[in-house]
């Protein structure tokens, strides 16, 4: 037993109940007369009351709670996590949105061929875009998910990825595939919107994006795979406006969109080369080397570039003969207001300008500075946008000049 230790301030506190309880003009005092009590049972209640005090006052005051005192807060781990979004918007990678880019312009240029080749109200060609956006936003997210969810031990190793939301554990295997579920039934329930005919070739084009994540694995070419599974919208697109796809124009079209991807990626794969290497992942960075690297991606865009100009042509001649039906040459104001009616002259200056920039892009390339090698990959998204246009203007000036066309018609008649 350890001896009782007393304080001052207890001691001070006990002359007050002593004093009080040995006056003989206590309470105390007066109640044991009254009563003939012995005198010992006071100074029993004084040892009592002395002791009590003495053990109160030793004690460490913070260990003492009261009534008053707060409740100590629950530890983290037994507080319920709140919901974060944020690691699910990163997992769909909504803060880059060039992903998104180019994965629509295979099919926004699809879209507008088809809707000059079929002569296709405005409102159908809207009506594409806008639902081809939306899918393409829905399906760049899920191939994100599966990419990571094939990737997260890979990604772990790579200073560029290791802070995405699987490799990192921000967000589960199965949260994940919950994610996925949910984003392939947005996407089905986008296809089903479209006739049989692009549902098939939905349906199949799920398998070359399932498969091109393992692609890195087993060759050096995992670019081919993206390129085949980031542009079948080239497909799509245009049996989506046509009803089927006139092959002699949608094979080279699709030909042209899968080099165009594959010319983009290889320069995104420049970023990870070095982690690629250490880790033992295919990538045709390595395969070229910094030496044949721009060899290839010159080799590349003018492929791409040749089979986009056949496409179009193919459709319908870009520019059209100088000699009339009649076998008459045409004047040149005759030609220009003829190519103007059915050839493709603002396509033309677009193929033009987007050669320009492709030039650029590789003669500028840095393949050792990470942060211009995902400039230069960006800046795809220009190229992207400058073919659409002037796909778009050729189709929109043509439509406008077909209903001015039938409006003269129309008051000839009356």
């Amino acid at each position: 037993m350890q001896p009782i230790r007393s304080s001052p301030v207890g001691m001070r506190s006990l002359r007050s109940y002593a004093l009080l309880a040995l006056s003989t003009n206590s309470p105390r005092t007066t109640l044991k007369v009254r009563h003939n009590l012995p005198p010992f049972s006071t100074h029993y209640g004084l040892t009592r009351l002395f002791a009590t005090s003495i053990r109160f006052h030793s004690q460490d005051p913070s260990s003492l709670k009261s009534e008053t005192s707060p409740i100590p807060p629950a530890s983290p781990q037994s507080q319920p996590k709140k919901f974060n979004l944020r690691p699910y918007m990163d997992l769909m990678r909504m803060g880059r949105p060039i992903g998104t880019y180019l994965l629509y312009a295979p099919c926004a240029w699809s879209i507008t061929m088809a809707a000059q080749y079929t002569n296709a109200h405005p409102s159908v060609w809207l009506t594409n875009l806008a639902l081809f956006a939306v899918g393409a936003f829905v399906m760049r997210s899920a191939g994100c998910v599966i990419n990571d969810m094939w990737d997260a031990k890979i990604d772990a190793k790579v200073e560029r990825t290791k802070s995405r939301p699987i490799a990192s554990g921000a967000v589960s295997y199965g949260q994940a595939t919950t994610l996925l579920g949910l984003q392939l039934s947005t996407a089905l329930a986008i296809l089903l919107q479209l006739n049989t005919y692009s549902i098939v070739l939905g349906v199949i084009a799920l398998v070359p994006v399932i498969i091109y994540p393992t692609m890195k694995r087993y060759t050096n070419m995992p670019q081919i795979g993206m390129g085949i599974s980031f542009t079948t919208g080239s497909l799509i697109g245009w049996s989506a406006v046509a009803g089927s796809c006139y092959w002699p124009a949608v094979l080279p079209l699709y030909a042209s969109t899968i080099i165009w991807g594959i010319h983009y990626d290889l320069i995104y794969a420049h970023q990870d080369k070095v982690d690629d290497k250490a880790t033992g992942v295919g990538s045709m960075a390595l395969l070229f080397g910094d030496e044949h690297t721009k060899k290839a991606l010159t080799a590349f865009s003018i492929i791409w570039m040749a089979l986009l100009a056949y496409a179009v042509q193919v459709q319908s001649p870009i520019f059209p003969s100088f000699c009339a039906e009649n076998g008459d040459a045409l004047s040149f104001q005759d030609w220009f207001q003829h190519t103007l009616s059915t050839g493709h002259p603002f396509f033309a200056v677009s193929w033009l300008a987007t050669a320009a920039h492709v030039i650029w892009q590789i003669r500028t390339l840095n393949m050792n500075n990470p942060a211009d090698c995902w400039a230069k990959f960006s800046s795809n998204r220009i190229v992207g946008l400058i073919i659409f246009l002037g796909l778009a203007a050729d189709y929109l000036y043509q439509r406008i000049e077909l209903n001015g066309q039938a409006e003269i018609a129309r008051i000839k008649t009356t």
